[in-house]
Formats: C-alpha cells, sequence, structure tokens
C-alpha cells in the first residue's frame, strides 16, 4: 500500500537517551537514541508521506523498562506509542506501520491488518484530541470511528441539581 492520506500533518516521536542519574540504566545498550532518530529519519525520507510528516526528537518518553521508543500524534487521530524498537531490524516496518496508521480513519488499524512485526511493540494507545469524534466526523464529511465513545461527568448529575444554581 503506497497511498496515504493527502495534507495531513503527523509528529513522529523519539526518545533520545535516558537521562537517569543511574549511569548503568542509562548507558544499557538497548536500542534507541540518536542511532534510532537517525535510521526513522532516512526512512520517513525516501516515504511518499515524508512531507507531512514532523521528526521530534525527546530527551525522554518515558516507559524506562522498554528502550527504543517512538510514538505518533496528529490531531483527530489515535496517537500510538510503540517500544522496543530496533534500528538495525524494525525501520522498514515502523515505515509501513506509519503508513497503515495513515490510511485508516482516525488512525485505528484493524486488528486482522495490523503488521505482526509491529503489535507486540505497541505500548499504548492514547484516543484523539476530540472527545466526540463521531460528530466530528459528521461535521467534516469524514468516515466514524469504531469505537464506542461515552462521555462522563465529572459530578454525577444529582450533586449538579443540589450543589449549582
Amino acid at each position: 500500500m503506497t497511498r496515504t492520506v493527502q495534507n495531513a500533518n503527523f509528529e513522529v516521536h523519539v526518545c533520545l537517551r535516558c537521562p537517569s542519574p543511574d549511569a548503568a540504566r542509562r548507558n544499557r545498550d538497548e536500542g534507541g537514541g540518536p542511532a534510532l532518530l537517525a535510521a526513522i529519519q532516512a526512512e520517513l525520507a525516501r516515504r511518499p508521506y515524508a512531507p507531512y510528516a514532523v521528526l521530534l526528537a525527546y530527551q525522554c518518553l518515558g516507559v524506562c523498562t522498554t528502550r527504543g521508543r517512538v510514538s505518533l500524534a496528529a490531531y483527530g487521530r489515535w496517537g500510538v506509542v510503540l517500544g522496543g524498537i530496533d534500528e538495525n531490524l524494525d525501520i522498514p516496518a515502523l515505515g509501513d506501520y506509519i503508513n497503515l496508521w495513515l490510511l485508516h480513519p482516525w488512525g485505528e488499524i484493524p486488528k486482522p491488518l495490523r503488521l505482526a512485526s509491529m503489535e507486540k511493540k505497541i505500548i499504548g494507545r492514547l484516543p484523539p484530541h476530540r472527545h466526540d469524534q463521531n460528530h466530528a466526523a459528521a461535521e467534516f464529511g469524514g468516515p466514524q470511528t469504531n469505537q464506542k465513545i461515552t462521555r462522563v461527568p465529572l459530578v454525577p448529575p444529582a450533586y449538579m441539581e443540589d450543589h449549582v444554581k
């Protein structure tokens, strides 16, 4: 698949180096860092979606038990946090994963279509910033998410009736 979403800027975040004061932890050779950033930069540059990619390097993305952390983010899309990305083995698969992520509405890749090589590297997904995606889809004429979204009030309605006038 080479078709990508047009005019859809997105961000790729890469963890550079563990800032832990514990030198042994910081210097473990588990991948990541500048070598991972350089490999991702080269991979993104050769992809058709390169004009829409924004590559950002962070000193720390957390989840320190798994080196080689990368996250994907874009307005109105599910964000993805990946870990254990090896700059020598996983970069082409990461490029393919990003393409799938861009192809599918809201960044939701159906399970049967997810790349087996990346499945175990997904640490988590983050919902889009916009809470009511189906309203947004209707507003812009786009596809609706297949996720059921329920807005939960912070305060029970009975409390509001008794305490807020």
